[in-house]
C-alpha cells in the first residue's frame, strides 16, 4: 500500500500543498514524506480544519489507488461525467460547511485529476480515476451518482 500512499506525492505534491501542511503542523513535521504530512493534518496535528479536510482527502485518494489497482481497475470512459459529479458534490459541500475545505480539494486534488485524465499516460489517468472515484464515494447524496463509481475502503490506516 505505501507504494500507492507515495503515488499521491507523485500526483499531487506541489510547494502550495506542502506549504499547507508544514505551515499548519509542528515543525518536527518539515521533512516528512507528503502522504505521513497528510495523515498529520487529517488527525488534526495542530491543523487548522480546511487543512485536515484536504490531508484526509489526499489520503483517501491514497488508499482508492491501492484499491484500485489491487482490483485491476483502470479509468473508465465516463471520467468526464465523474469530473462533473466530484465538482457539483464539492460545490455543495462548500455550501453547507462554514470552510475552505472542500474549495482546497478542488484545488489541490480535483483539478490535478482532471488533468491527468486529459493528459496523463495511462498509468496517470487510472490512478487520478482510482482519486476521484475515492471522493465520489464519501458524496454518494450528492444528485447524480453511479454505483460504478464506489468504492469499500476504510478512512483509517
Amino acid at each position: 500500500m505505501h507504494g500507492s500512499l507515495d503515488r499521491v506525492a507523485d500526483l499531487f505534491e506541489t510547494a502550495e500543498v506542502r506549504a499547507l501542511f508544514t505551515d499548519s503542523l509542528p515543525a518536527r513535521y518539515a521533512p516528512y514524506p507528503l502522504s505521513e504530512l497528510a495523515k498529520a493534518a487529517r488527525d488534526q496535528l495542530g491543523a487548522p480544519h480546511e487543512v485536515s479536510i484536504l490531508g484526509r482527502e489526499l489520503r483517501r485518494a491514497g488508499l482508492a489507488i491501492h484499491h484500485a489497482r489491487h482490483a485491476g481497475q483502470q479509468a473508465d470512459d465516463d471520467h468526464a461525467e465523474l469530473v462533473r459529479y466530484v465538482r457539483a458534490g464539492c460545490d455543495s459541500w462548500t455550501h453547507w460547511n462554514g470552510h475552505r475545505g472542500p474549495e482546497l480539494v478542488v484545488a489541490h486534488l480535483v483539478n490535478p485529476c482532471e488533468e491527468l485524465l486529459a493528459h496523463g499516460g495511462e498509468l496517470d489517468r487510472d490512478d487520478a480515476y482510482a482519486a476521484l472515484r475515492g471522493l465520489a464515494t464519501r458524496l454518494t447524496r450528492s444528485r447524480g451518482w453511479q454505483d460504478r463509481w464506489a468504492l469499500s475502503i476504510a478512512d483509517d490506516d
